[in-house]
């Protein structure tokens, strides 16, 4: 199995186990870690991880997660977030605050900044994904 396949796999485990944390349950909880699975898969399916991945995974978590909201009648953070909680820049917040606790003062400023970058371009994903995706699923009445 590729790498970036058996990442996409970690990751939907990753979005079913924090749906099963917010009590998503049945087949709202497959649809949402499938979808954070192929988020996963088409954001880092290009290359290494970057802002600009991140922010692909964010926009397709979103449009998905309209789609399915709209398909299973249910509130589009059923959806969002589990799936989107295995783009969320942990890792690296960890780092910066281990980094300024040894006096690393640079390394945890830059580590912190990039760390609010990722999380800015997961909000912008989110946010285009919405204000482009929701008007055509909700606007169409072939979805239904």
């Amino acid at each position: 199995m590729s790498t970036v396949l058996g990442e996409a796999v970690l990751s939907a485990l990753t979005a079913a186990s924090f749906g099963l944390l917010y009590q998503v349950s049945g087949s709202n909880l497959l649809i949402a870690s499938g979808i954070g699975g192929v988020a996963w898969l088409l954001a880092h399916g290009m290359g290494n991880a970057t802002l600009l991945s991140d922010a692909v995974g964010a926009l397709v978590v979103g449009g998905l997660a309209e789609f399915a909201a709209h398909w299973r009648r249910e509130p589009v953070s059923v959806f969002v977030v589990p799936a989107i909680i295995v783009f969320v820049p942990g890792y690296l917040v960890y780092q910066s605050m281990v980094a300024f606790l040894k006096g690393h003062f640079v390394a945890g400023l830059q580590t912190g900044l990039t760390a609010i970058m990722a999380a800015g371009a997961l909000g912008i994903g989110l946010a285009l994904a919405t204000a482009i995706i929701r008007p055509l699923v909700r606007g169409r009445q072939w979805l239904h």
